[in-house]
């Protein structure tokens, strides 16, 4: 087998299937080093009793109005495979309350009303009106993020949200509603950096709101990771499949190639590349050895390590129902906010397989699955998740969507459980400077995924975005 590749990419996921596609089309030697036996990672469709489903949410997120606008159609475009057709999903909370079975209050963000949506969320949990002086801060706040450019927003990584809200925002009502919106990005306030907070809610006054589609047939996996990957092995990417990458090797603070575990010979193995790309998440690669924290400037590591603290998983339960139990007519994809304990919680959303994921449900029955996220102070699952909190978890959520759906404890005919890696807040950590795509000390190392960069697009858009600079660097330095 080969062993010599121009490019040595670490990870089989979207970020590092989307650069080696596009190095593949540039006509660049490379392999992919994969520890699962098949590329996608979290973008990989499970298969649950006669149902075929993403494992978890997967619509892709971004900071436009249109899905033609994201980079991830972009890029699927630049490579020749752009789905034809997508729809659009409302970003929707719902209140759930047992005194209203078979009913339940809705609301979906507008993305013809920009910031007045957090003025009509503030009514929506609380059934007040927000106040003039409260909605005055609050635009003033938003004001302020909307303003602050990329660059700035690089630059104050190392403050976290809660401190500017507090330094910034006086009015207690203004202050409350954002420290109330930071779970739902799914990390709390004190621990995220202001830059990134402000990259994403600036969005609101710039272009109304956050934008979430899906393709109207298949799921990621088909619109992604099976196209991508016989374009890239058409291509003469070389795939290395069942293989755990164990150390990258470095000499001179040059990037030599790396030491892989192969999970069938159990034998070790060496690849030669003077580039490569680490795709895995990178405090993954810290923790494992994988990339020795020798190699690391001290900003670098420290920023890697608290990436590393926000690390933790996120619960979705499968459920397929002897009977359709929640209507389809209404919004398929709810954060749900339950009253009954005091002020409306967020509990975790509901994900209805069919019409909103394209699942294909056996006759008379429904699929449904449910997203918890992790890191929340109910649900802090950690990276070792005991069984109380994850029970305790699934118990809410079922008790809520019980109050107004009496039926669907008894209409469950199977149910599984799935903890996977966060939805990508990791990378929002307060740090002390921002991780690049590029090594800043070590030539021809690299990082792709969605575990580096703050000041982004969302986090499945993040990618896509990255990948074009990312592939001109390793031209760039190829040619040097």
């Amino acid at each position: 087998m080969k062993d010599k590749f121009d490019v040595l990419i670490i990870g089989g996921g979207p970020g590092g299937l989307t650069i080696g596609s596009l190095l593949a089309k540039e006509g660049v030697s490379s392999a992919i080093i994969e520890r699962e036996p098949n590329l996608g990672g979290r973008y990989r469709s499970v298969n649950f009793h006669g149902c075929r489903s993403d494992n978890g949410i997967r619509m892709p997120t971004a900071m436009v109005r249109k899905p033609e606008e994201t980079f991830m159609h972009k890029f699927l475009d630049h490579m020749g495979i752009a789905p034809k057709e997508t729809k659009e999903i409302d970003w929707t909370m719902g209140l759930l309350n047992k005194d209203s079975p078979n009913r339940i209050e809705y609301f979906s963000m507008d993305p013809n009303k920009g910031v007045e949506n957090f003025f009509d969320f503030f009514a929506f949990g609380s059934g007040l009106p927000m106040e003039e002086p409260s909605r005055q801060s609050l635009s003033k706040a938003f004001k302020i993020m909307e303003d602050t450019s990329e660059e700035e927003c690089r630059r104050l990584v190392n403050v976290s949200f809660d401190d500017w809200i507090n330094r910034n925002v006086e009015d207690p009502i203004a202050n409350a509603v954002l420290h109330l919106a930071s779970p739902l990005m799914g990390a709390l306030a004190t621990d995220v950096n202001y830059g990134g907070f402000a990259n994403v809610l600036g969005t609101f006054p710039r272009v109304g709101a956050l934008l979430f589609w899906y393709p109207t047939q298949g799921h990621m996996e088909d619109m992604v990771i099976t196209p991508l990957t016989k374009y890239y092995l058409d291509h003469g990417g070389t795939v290395l499949a069942n293989r755990r990458a164990r150390s990258i090797l470095i000499e001179n603070a040059e990037a030599k190639g790396a030491i892989v575990h192969n999970n069938e010979t159990r034998f070790l193995e060496e690849y030669s590349a003077p580039i490569v790309i680490c795709a895995i998440p990178i405090f993954e690669a810290l923790a494992r050895n994988v990339l020795r924290r020798e190699f690391l400037t001290e900003d670098w590591a420290e920023s890697i390590e608290l990436c590393g603290r926000l690390t933790y998983e996120d619960l979705s339960v499968f459920y397929l129902l002897r009977e359709e139990v929640i209507p389809k007519d209404g919004y398929g994809w709810v954060h749900i906010f339950d009253p009954d304990y005091g002020l409306p919680t967020y509990v975790g959303d509901w994900c209805l397989g069919y019409p909103l994921f394209n699942v294909k449900e056996p006759p008379g029955k429904q699929y449904l699955y449910s997203y918890i996220p992790g890191g929340l102070p109910d649900t802090h699952f950690g990276l070792t998740s005991s069984p109380e909190t994850v029970n305790e978890a699934i118990r809410r959520w079922e008790d809520a969507v019980i109050k107004v759906f009496p039926d669907f404890a008894k209409a469950i005919e199977f149910k599984g459980i799935s903890l996977q890696l966060n939805w990508g807040r990791y990378a929002w950590a307060k740090v002390p400077t921002e991780i690049d795509i590029e090594s800043p000390n070590i030539k021809g190392l690299y990082f792709a995924g969605d575990s580096i960069r703050s000041v982004t697009s969302m986090v499945s858009d993040k990618i896509y975005q990255m990948v074009f600079p990312l592939c001109e660097r390793i031209l760039k330095y190829m040619r040097s």
